[in-house]
């Protein structure tokens, strides 16, 4: 199971289909260079079977992701920090402020500010609450907020 926003969602399936037909056109242009004769010194037609293999790779794991994909709500407890929120944080080493949206791993990076659950970050703030101190690659953190976030 991985929790994904809706709009994450919408992005896998519209990005495993786009892989789909770029397959698809793939091995139509392989088929063409595999008209030109000797298959061996063929660089279009290795090119395009290497290209092909790619993709095929990359739609298992989309399908993967997508079967594994539990769309979430927002949530709406805010004791301490879980999949969803908005959390405010305070780098203290040079009192920089960040805030984040914490998301599933499919999510991260599809909106700015948006970061994985499963990221360095998003695992040492999950399920911590507002005033923890908590250690992000060595730099000490104090979560400062923790709101709705826009998923």
């Amino acid at each position: 199971m991985s929790l994904i926003t809706p709009y994450g969602l919408e992005h896998l399936k519209k990005n495993l289909a786009e892989l789909k037909v770029e397959l698809v056109r793939t091995f139509d242009e392989r088929s063409a260079a595999a008209a030109e004769g000797d298959l061996k010194e063929n660089s279009a037609y290795i090119f395009m079977t290497e290209r092909a293999n790619v993709l095929q790779t990359q739609i298992e794991k989309a399908t993967q992701d997508l079967r594994e994909a539990v769309a979430m709500s927002p949530p709406t407890q805010f004791g301490q920090v879980e999949v969803g929120h908005l959390v405010k944080l305070l780098f203290e080493n040079d009192h920089r402020e960040m805030i984040v949206t914490l998301v599933g791993k499919n999510d991260a990076s599809l909106k700015p500010g948006w970061v994985s659950a499963d990221s360095p970050l998003g695992i040492a703030i999950l399920g911590k609450i507002k005033t923890a101190k908590v250690d992000v690659n060595g730099q000490p953190v104090t979560i400062l907020d923790i709101l709705a976030g826009e998923i």
